[in-house]
């Protein structure tokens, strides 16, 4: 067969599988023959191929599957492993190219995990598992700065383009799971979630030829395979080298995700691994130093051997110490093949299988959620044209229940926790506690609440500026804290919960508040507000959200700079949401965010203004009434108001406000929707209301796209399309005029 052919097979039965192990399920009986008929086929197609890694690692993997056993059904990581590392020599030997990295570390971890298998009686000797081999890395032959980038072939871009997507996302998990050891160092399951991720990203790096990533992923997962196998608990120290690894891993990833994009190879000599290599294996010996429970002991509890046995086995390693003590203890027959293996599961725990997931591109995702929404407005249309059609519209009933739950399980499919997002505030918190010299304490409330994915990227800036803020200006240092009574520890609380169609995210600490005083001189100071001007508190605290405004005596390296609450404003209010803050001096301060849970669908009451449809949120929405003539009236400098329940409300009318026509309506033959706005009211006179519904959000275009006051557009029923209102954007705009 010529060396095309033997390529093709190959490729089709690595296909099969990796099909084969996916279908590995925990609990049901793995379909060994057939993987064991595909390894044989594969290892004939191996012996025909110049790689004698490529058939020694197949081999190794038909051994490991003959032998599983009950104990290792489930143990499908180091076929995992094996699968990756023969795709790599597969992609090597297809450009011909010498594969160079160490693969003896994958075949030990299958040969090893034979011993499970008890060995027969003709076979007496067994060695304990060999720990994977240190790689061994050759020296680098220094980077020329100035040599010209190599170009990456269309086939790496891809493969490249799926590590860096895969990477970044495993190197945030690493970085949450990392912090929520700190806060529970002896969970074994946190230690695991942070140990597979490096796992991966070590093998993967090493078959991509990325050498920086490669190592110091490795060098890290070392200190955590010590750390998950009961050697040491994961202290500060610990968790710092790792951070610190987890942000220069981060570096290279980014350098490489930036060749991707050129579709070079970029250098990266001048990110530095070399410190941080030798101080995380440093730190591994002086952690493990002495802490492992020695294999013999183990034997003993399990009641193996006895104490005596062990003294004499320990006698016989002086004379041999080439020999280690599982292996004399089989030979000498005082304990069993099986027995030894099972102590060295014990010795070093064995890591749970996960479920896997399926990942779906995000664009595939979002443009399942537009067609559900087209869907939803063809339904709505066609709803609309066979009212009058009784044998009809149970039909349409029907199919409009359909893609309503279509619609929800399409938009169900883009929400995820908010829990990761608040996991790195709590890291944030730490560095700027240790920065700061402020001990700070970071509390959570409702991290397993639901957002829209792309809203959960729109927090993550506004809500490390505004943690910042809590820390280094709201938190008092010590010794003032301690003279107004407050504990030396300052709390920052983070919490999210629903309430209507929004999510509600606060940050309150228990800082010294804000100075309204110095908030309002700073403002006058500015131009943005007179002196003789009345404001509320909310409005005071809202001046802080100008841009280039800042009360702070001094500028520290962590804020101060006038810079950052205007970031926040602008980044809440481009996805329709919006800012409350709260303060008391001495007490402290609230700032709250609200979004929308999604920003494809809005719930809206319909209402028309002349010829025009406008969609109100019903999340403004307070009451809707018709005036009565003597609770209308007009007072100087202050315009028209309506008088309901006792209270006196400013009215909008939505009729002029963007025509330039004055409307000259009376508004007691109108009607008032009570809208709300940051604990403001106001009162829109409309003409009819049309009814609730769901509406599909549609971006206005570039034209429109800018006008204050509308958040979007939505397709109506009977095809016209109806403007979304942004109810502060209108506040805004009617106090303007």
């Amino acid at each position: 067969m010529d060396k095309k052919a033997v390529m093709e097979d190959l490729s089709k039965q690595l296909k099969r599988f990796s099909k084969l192990i996916g279908e590995f399920c925990p609990g049901e009986t793995p379909d060994l023959g057939s993987m064991i008929l595909l390894l044989e086929e594969l290892s004939v197609s191996a012996r025909q191929t110049d790689s004698d890694t490529f058939y020694q690692v197949v081999e190794s993997c038909r051994h490991f599957v003959e032998n599983m056993t009950l104990e290792t059904m489930s143990r499908t990581k180091p076929l995992e492993d094996a699968r990756l590392l023969l795709e790599a020599l597969f992609r090597h030997m297809k450009k011909g190219i010498e594969f160079t990295f160490e693969t003896r570390d994958v075949i030990d971890i299958l040969d090893s995990s034979i011993l499970t298998k008890a060995v027969p009686e003709d076979e007496p000797e067994v060695t304990e598992p060999a720990e994977p081999a240190p790689r061994e890395e050759s020296p680098e032959a220094p980077e020329d700065p100035d040599q010209e980038p190599e170009p990456i072939s269309g086939e790496d871009l891809e493969i490249l383009m799926d590590f860096v997507s895969e990477a970044e996302e495993n190197l945030d998990s690493i970085e949450v799971h990392l912090i929520e050891l700190e806060q529970d160092p002896e969970d074994s399951d946190i230690i695991n979630n942070i140990f597979r991720p490096v796992h991966t990203i070590k093998g993967v790096a090493g078959f991509l030829s990325l050498k920086k990533i490669n190592q110091l992923a490795h060098t890290t997962e070392n200190l955590l395979d010590s750390a998950r196998s009961g050697e040491f608990m994961i202290n500060d120290l610990a968790t710092d080298a790792i951070l610190e690894s987890v942000d220069t891993l981060k570096q290279l990833i980014k350098r490489v995700k930036q060749g991707v994009a050129q579709g070079v190879k970029l250098p990266d000599h001048d990110i530095d691994i070399n410190g941080l290599r030798d101080r995380l294996q440093n730190l591994h010996i002086q952690l493990t130093k002495g802490t492992k429970e020695p294999l013999g002991e183990i034997l003993v509890k399990q009641g193996v051997i006895d104490e005596k046995s062990l003294e004499e086995t320990l006698e016989t390693q002086k004379v041999k110490p080439n020999k280690k003590i599982g292996e004399i203890l089989v030979e000498e027959k005082k304990a069993e093949p099986v027995q030894v293996a099972q102590a060295l599961m014990e010795q070093k725990t064995e890591k749970k299988r996960v479920a896997t997931q399926v990942k779906v591109n995000t664009e595939k995702l979002d443009d399942l959620v537009d067609y559900a929404g087209e869907l939803v407005i063809a339904q709505s249309m066609l709803k609309q044209k066979v009212s009058d059609d009784p044998s009809l519209i149970q039909s349409v009933t029907q199919l409009g229940q359909i893609v309503s739950n279509m619609q929800h399980i399409a938009m169900s499919m883009r929400m995820i926790s908010i829990k990761a997002t608040f996991m790195k505030m709590i890291r944030l918190v730490r560095d700027l506690s240790k920065k700061s010299g402020k001990p700070v304490n970071l509390t959570m409330a409702g991290e397993e609440t639901e957002i829209d994915r792309n809203v959960v990227d729109a927090l993550y800036e506004p809500m490390v500026h505004m943690i910042r803020n809590s820390v280094d200006h709201g938190i008092e240092p010590v010794d003032q804290r301690r003279d107004t009574g407050k504990p030396d520890q300052g709390t920052v609380h983070l919490s999210a919960y629903h309430k209507g169609g929004n999510i509600i995210i606060e940050i309150q600490d228990d800082g010294k508040g804000l100075d309204k005083d110095r908030i309002m001189e700073k403002g006058v100071q500015s131009g943005l507000v007179s002196e003789n001007d009345q404001l509320t508190d909310p409005q005071i605290y809202d001046l802080i959200l100008q841009p280039g405004f800042s009360t702070a005596k001094e500028i520290t390296d962590v804020s101060g700079r006038g810079v950052g609450m205007d970031v926040v404003k602008s980044g809440i209010e481009r996805f329709r949401g919006h800012l409350k803050i709260e303060s008391q001096k001495g007490i402290g301060t609230k700032f709250t965010i609200s979004l929308p849970l999604t920003l494809a669908i809005i719930d809206g009451m319909l209402v028309r203004v002349g010829k025009e449809k406008y969609v109100i949120p019903t999340t403004a929405i307070q009451r809707a009434f018709k005036p009565e003539k003597e609770n209308c009236f007009t007072v100087e400098g202050k315009g028209e108001l309506i008088k309901e329940r006792e209270r006196l409300i400013p009215i909008v009318r939505l009729r002029g406000l963007y025509s330039g026509e004055e409307d000259t309506k009376n508004v007691w033959d109108c009607l008032a929707v009570v809208v709300e706005s940051k604990d403001e009211q106001k009162a829109l006179v409309i003409d009819e209301l049309l009814g609730k519904d769901e509406y599909v959000i549609k971006s206005l275009g570039g034209n429109l796209e800018g006008i204050q006051g509308f958040s979007g557009g939505a397709i109506l029923a009977d095809g016209r399309v109806g403007l979304i209102l942004d109810i502060h954007g209108i506040f805004q705009l009617a106090e303007s005029n």
